[in-house]
């Protein structure tokens, strides 16, 4: 079932999307190096259920998530064009974001076990809900079903 809510609570919700998921990787990579805690643990779980939260209601409950992975020939000339221009500006974004953090990572490598799991799989997680993102953030109306 589609739910329509406003492009400002779309955009909230997008930035709320992000903020927490940010918090994961953050608090993680922090328990990680200095040891797993009960406040640090518990924070990086409420990020990750509020990331869980805001990406139904965003990317899945609107059906933005399907409208962007949506075949071509499923769409018509409008959809086309705006999943196009979701798509080039979310990749234009995501290379920014990936040069910068392979970069930071670069300086600050210290070991063999840089990366580990949870920063690649949110990478891969962004690259994905970026489109539905960009569409949330910039279409006033979405009439995809």
């Amino acid at each position: 079932m589609r739910k329509k809510i406003s492009k400002t609570k779309r955009r909230l919700g997008v930035i709320v999307n992000y903020l927490s998921l940010i918090i994961v990787v953050i608090l993680f990579y922090i328990v990680k190096h200095e040891g797993w805690h009960n406040l640090m643990i518990t924070g990086m779980f409420a990020a990750l259920l509020l990331t869980v939260i805001t990406f139904i209601t965003v990317h899945l409950k609107t059906g933005l998530w399907k409208f962007v992975h949506t075949k071509i020939e499923q769409l018509d000339e409008r959809e086309i064009q705006v999943t196009h221009e979701s798509l080039r500006y979310s990749y234009s974004i995501l290379s920014v974001i990936l040069l910068v953090i392979i970069f930071i990572m670069s300086l600050a490598a210290t070991g063999n076990d840089v990366l580990g799991p949870v920063l690649p799989t949110s990478l891969i997680y962004l690259a994905h809900t970026l489109p539905s993102s960009v569409i949330a953030w910039t279409e006033n109306e979405i009439s995809h079903g």
